[in-house]
């Protein structure tokens, strides 16, 4: 049986296609730098990553001052929660997803308020004692503040 050089470099083309274009688009989330934000009453000015990824995780239940953490998510079903869900939970939008219905269904952690738009998102962490998000813009109001991250206004 001959095979046609044509179509077999044809398909060669293809297939390289597929397999690096995943990785470009995962190159280009990566380039996106993200912010976390807080209300001013209970979150902290800074965190390190560490504890960040535990707050996001469900594992910590306050604030140093006592208040309730509380936290706040843009869809995952969006580009940036997409991106969100990779940096803090080394996962897809679907598998967090999966993970706080585990979570909330074992009653450990309240599940996180979710948001279609960065603007939503705001607005909540800005009247919500205890609340955290993550968004890729700096904010800083009298309400909402811009929280470091080891020592960085960005991660």
């Amino acid at each position: 049986m001959r095979i046609n050089a044509f179509k077999y470099g044809s398909l060669l083309k293809y297939l390289l296609i597929c397999i690096l274009l995943p990785c470009c688009l995962s190159a280009k989330a990566q380039d996106i730098t993200l912010v976390v934000i807080g209300n001013q009453t209970g979150v902290p000015a800074e965190i390190k990553m560490s504890e960040l990824k535990a707050v996001f995780r469900g594992e910590r239940q306050r604030w140093g001052d006592g208040t309730k953490v509380v936290i706040a998510m843009i869809k995952t079903t969006t580009p940036l929660g997409n991106i969100i869900s990779e940096k803090i939970y080394s996962m897809n939008g679907d598998e967090v997803r999966g993970f706080w219905a585990r979570i909330s269904f074992a009653g450990k952690f309240d599940p996180p308020n979710v948001f279609n738009t960065e603007g939503e998102v705001e607005t909540f962490i800005s009247q919500n004692p205890g609340s955290i998000a993550i968004l890729n813009k700096v904010i800083t109001t009298s309400d909402i503040k811009t929280v470091l991250v080891a020592g960085k206004k960005t991660f």
